[in-house]
């Protein structure tokens, strides 16, 4: 009886040590097909990993803020919603939408946190992808064709928890079919030069170019183009101009001169015969000479006519 005991109490303690184990195992990974599963599994923050089984539609902005790799399997998500003033026109930056979609449409927006983005369409925004305070990786094919502003976007909100966002590629062919001088694949914004400056952003070995508008005083960017002859006059994506980063030099002011003290006169008696002491001394020993002269031709006279 109390081995038979002992074996039930066995048996419930491995069944609720296992049941955890499943659930938490279920939970880490997410298969989607909607758009409305895609949104509950990124809001989540028990989910690490979501597989989009299908293209979806949305009419919000996707918030990523928790640790996640997303992975697309070559599948597209399109923003069909509409922006500012109920445009339609996706170069109509935000929407009306209430918080959290609030502010500029992403299709999907990593939020301070580390996500994976993985073989995945993004269009119909005006921006398919942002990274907001995020650390992003991107792996595989990563198409950004077809949103009003840039494919990719760095920023940093005014949120004091956010810090400067990071972007790693690891082996990724970026595609953007609507790239033009005025929508680059990949920029920054909202981050300062020398925020920039800290940024190093290679894609094939290529670093991104830096846009830097010194005579109206705006912080610098980067800006990648996957097309150089779409880059604005002047620009090339292949270089990096690192003094463009560097702040104006501080010109230290010029000291106040220490006025010089007018020298006391020199009381030393020179021994310099071209000085006025030394000439006041051959004069007396000439006089003097002179009188000895005299008296000694006195002494002959005196003793000739003796």
């Amino acid at each position: 009886m109390k081995k038979n005991l002992k074996r039930i109490l066995g048996f419930c303690a491995l069944a609720f040590a296992i049941v955890p184990m499943v659930n938490v195992s279920a939970l880490e990974t997410e298969t989607v097909s909607t758009a409305e599963a895609f949104v509950k599994a990124a809001e989540d923050p028990t989910v690490k990993t979501i597989i989009l089984n299908n293209d979806i539609e949305t009419t919000h902005k996707v918030n990523v803020t928790s640790d996640k790799v997303i992975d697309g399997q070559g599948h597209k998500i399109t923003y069909v919603g509409t922006f500012k003033g109920g445009s339609n026109d996706n170069t109509v930056w935000g929407s009306d939408a209430a918080y959290p979609y609030n502010g500029g449409v992403y299709v999907i927006q990593a939020y301070n946190a580390n996500v994976t983005v993985k073989n995945i369409t993004l269009t119909g925004g005006n921006v398919g992808l942002s990274a907001n305070g995020a650390n992003l990786t991107l792996e595989g094919t990563i198409n950004v064709s077809g949103n009003g502003y840039g494919g990719i976007e760095l920023t940093k909100g005014k949120a004091p928890d956010l810090s400067v966002p990071s972007l790693t590629m690891n082996n990724v062919t970026l595609v953007n079919d609507s790239e033009s001088a005025t929508v680059p694949t990949l920029y920054t914004d909202a981050l300062t030069t020398e925020e920039v400056a800290g940024m190093n952003i290679e894609y094939n070995g290529v670093k991104a170019a830096v846009s830097y508008d010194k005579e109206a005083g705006k912080p610098a960017q980067v800006l990648l183009f996957l097309d150089e002859t779409k880059a604005p006059t002047g620009e090339k994506y292949t270089a990096l101009d690192a003094a463009d980063f560097q702040p104006a030099p501080v010109v230290p002011e010029e000291p106040t001169p220490t006025p010089t003290p007018t020298p006391a006169p020199d009381t030393t008696v020179s021994e310099n015969p071209n000085t006025l002491d030394g000439i006041t001394t051959y004069v007396a020993m000439a006089v003097m000479g002179l009188f000895a002269v005299v008296f000694s031709s006195k002494k002959v006279y005196n003793k000739i006519n003796g």
